[in-house]
């Protein structure tokens, strides 16, 4: 096991060798641990940069499941501000236990643990801080203006980008936490995904065209994550609902919601309630869904992602 302490860095980097501030200063150990390679990263000067949470990044080079370490680790006493990150997953799901493809160097996945400031009814809300947090980094750092599709997914030119997971994890006598999953297809070309996807998914090197920083980008999404969930435990959901209505692509538009593979209903998305609920006119007036799966009317009347 590698453990790498930034404590004076001004840049999230997860190896010395990376990291161009002079002003760095870092202690290095090494030691072999199950077989195991991993890095650890504390960022003492969070605020410095405008961050109140301190992410401790565990990165390692293979793991079953981002998630399901996190979930590990909060079993260990580990807790709000841990960031699981890997080169690759062997197990990684998405949601209804979908695989989700992790191939080595091929995406941003990881895993961040969260001790929410609000009530439990609300928690789920964090899944459109996730949402919001990815577009605002991938339009910093890749240059590419991307869109959110509820309940959490992020697009580029109409195909899938990111996926995003939550998972709420209790244990006793301790606080409630939130795991939240995010994977950012970053490398792939159109032949490096399942065929039965191709159609459906993208990655920042097709939308953009050149090869991105893995780094900065999960450096980016850690900042907006930081400042999205303050925006949520100290001024409510109004600010962050209405940034994730500015970049979605349903905002009056055809959908239709499939739930367990069938057509549920068809209408107009109107957009989110309070409470995330999705609002969709239809010829019944307007419904709220609070689960299922959007896909939207393409131009030859079928219906797409």
């Amino acid at each position: 096991m590698q453990e790498i302490f930034f404590q004076n860095c001004r840049k999230i980097r997860l190896s010395c060798s990376q990291c161009t501030n002079p002003f760095a200063e870092a202690l290095h150990y090494a030691i072999m641990m199950h077989q195991k390679k991993k890095s650890v990263k504390k960022i003492e000067d969070a605020e410095e940069f405008g961050m109140t949470t301190a992410w401790e990044i565990k990165q390692y080079d293979s793991i079953d499941s981002t998630s399901l370490e996190a979930k590990r680790l909060i079993g260990q006493g580990y807790g709000h501000g841990v960031v699981v990150s890997a080169r690759t997953q062997t197990a990684g799901r998405g949601r209804l236990n979908r695989v989700w493809d992790s191939a080595a160097d091929a995406g941003i996945w990881f895993s961040a643990i969260l001790e929410p400031d609000v009530p439990m009814e609300q928690m789920s809300l964090y899944s459109f801080v996730a949402a919001v947090a990815v577009a605002e980094a991938i339009q910093e750092t890749a240059g590419l203006a991307v869109q959110v599709k509820w309940p959490n997914d992020v697009l580029a030119g109409g195909r899938k980008l990111c996926g995003i997971l939550l998972e709420l994890v209790a244990e006793r006598n301790q606080p409630l936490r939130i795991i939240m999953g995010i994977g950012i297809n970053a490398s792939q070309q159109l032949a490096d995904f399942p065929e039965e996807v191709q159609q459906k998914a993208t990655s920042l090197a097709l939308e953009t065209g050149k090869a991105i920083d893995r780094n900065l980008v999960l450096e980016a999404v850690l900042h907006w994550l930081d400042v999205y969930s303050r925006q949520l435990e100290q001024s409510g959901f109004e600010p962050v609902k209405k940034r994730w209505q500015e970049l979605s692509c349903m905002s009056g538009k055809a959908i239709q919601i499939v739930r367990q593979g069938e057509a549920l209903l068809y209408g107009t998305a109107l957009g989110i309630a309070d409470d995330g609920a999705l609002l969709v006119e239809t010829e019944h007036g307007v419904e709220r869904i609070i689960a299922g799966d959007v896909s939207l009317r393409a131009a030859d009347g079928g219906y797409a992602v």
